[in-house]
C-alpha cells in the first residue's frame, strides 16, 4: 500500500525535525542564544517592533537594524515599558540596540552577540517634570544631579538636548519593573556610578522596599572595560535553562538568588521576588 511509505516518510521527517534534542538543534520554535555575550550567536530570534505601547525605536537605531534578541528579553522590555507607561501615558521608552539578526560581531559593540543584551535610552523630562519623547539621533550624558553634560568631542545631533533632565522617577520605575519581572533573569544593568547613586537616592527618598533597593545596588554597575554608561542603560540577562542546554554560556557572577537555577535541571520556574513578597508586598510603583 502506498500509504505505508508515505507514513514512514512523515514519521522520519517528524523525528528529524522535532525528535532530536541536542545542542544547536531546535526542539521548539523559540529563540536560542548560544555562546557568550561577546562571542556568541542567536538562532530563530525575536524581532522588536519599532513602536508599541510605551516604547519606540528612534530613527538612528531603526536604521542600524539591531532589533533581534531572545524571546524572553524582547518580552521583558515590552512589559517594563508598559509598566512605566501605566503610571503616565506620556512616558515613552527609547529602545536602542539589541543584536544583529544572527548575532555575532558588529562595529558598534564588543558584546550584544547573543541576543541577551539591550541598550535603553534614559527617560528624560522637562523642568516641569513632564516626560519628553525619546531622543531621535543620539544619547545624552547626565551628571550625578541629573543634568545634561555637553559632549564637545561628539556634539549631540538633537537640538533640544540642553532642555532635558534625567527623569529619576521613570528610570527607577524601569529598573524596578525589570528586576521584579519573574519571567526574566537580569544579570547586570550597566550604568555609571553617578546615575546609579542618583537612582538609589530617589528610591530611598520615596521609600521603595529596602530589599529592592539593595537588589538594584547589586545589579547596577559601571563597567570597567568600556564607557561609563552615563547616557543609557545596558541590560544583560542570564541564559535560560533551555538555552544553556543548547550551548548558551553565562560569564561573570552568578548571584545568590540564581544559584539553584544553575544547580537543578528541569523546567524554568524562576521567580526572583516570590519569597520576598511573603515578607510583605512591595508597594506599587510611584
Amino acid at each position: 500500500m502506498r500509504s505505508r511509505p508515505i507514513a514512514a516518510c512523515l514519521a522520519l521527517f517528524a523525528l528529524a525535525a522535532f525528535g532530536c534534542a541536542g545542542p544547536n538543534l531546535f526542539t521548539d520554535l523559540g529563540s536560542v542564544s548560544t555562546g557568550t555575550v561577546n562571542r556568541g550567536r542567536i538562532r530563530n530570534p525575536q524581532r522588536m517592533p519599532i513602536t508599541g505601547k510605551g516604547w519606540r525605536v528612534p530613527p538612528r537605531w531603526k536604521r542600524r537594524g539591531f532589533h533581534y534578541a531572545t524571546d524572553e528579553l524582547i518580552a521583558a522590555v515590552q512589559r517594563a515599558a508598559g509598566r512605566v507607561r501605566s503610571q503616565d501615558r506620556r512616558a515613552v521608552l527609547g529602545v536602542a540596540d539589541f543584536s544583529r539578526k544572527t548575532g555575532g560581531r558588529s562595529a558598534w559593540h564588543s558584546s550584544h552577540h547573543a541576543g541577551r543584551d539591550v541598550d535603553l535610552l534614559f527617560y528624560t523630562r522637562d523642568e516641569k517634570g513632564r516626560p519628553m519623547a525619546p531622543l531621535q539621533e543620539g544619547m545624552v550624558k547626565f551628571d550625578r544631579k541629573g543634568k545634561p553634560v555637553a559632549n564637545d568631542k561628539n556634539p549631540y545631533e538633537d537640538a533640544d538636548w540642553e532642555s532635558r533632565l534625567f527623569d529619576a522617577r521613570r528610570n527607577w520605575q524601569l529598573v524596578e519593573a525589570l528586576l521584579t519581572d519573574g519571567s526574566v533573569r537580569v544579570q547586570w544593568i550597566f550604568v555609571s556610578d553617578d546615575i546609579k547613586a542618583h537612582l538609589l537616592q530617589w528610591a530611598r527618598r520615596h521609600k521603595r522596599p529596602p530589599w529592592l533597593v539593595d537588589y538594584a545596588r547589586t545589579i547596577m554597575r559601571q563597567p570597567g572595560d568600556s564607557a561609563p554608561h552615563d547616557d543609557h542603560f545596558h541590560v544583560r540577562v542570564y541564559c535560560t535553562r533551555a538555552d544553556r542546554f543548547h550551548g548558551c554560556q553565562d560569564s561573570g557572577p552568578v548571584w545568590q538568588h540564581e544559584k539553584k537555577t544553575f544547580k537543578y535541571q528541569g523546567p524554568e520556574r524562576y521567580d526572583p521576588v516570590a519569597w520576598r513578597l511573603l515578607l510583605g508586598p512591595a508597594r506599587t510603583l510611584l
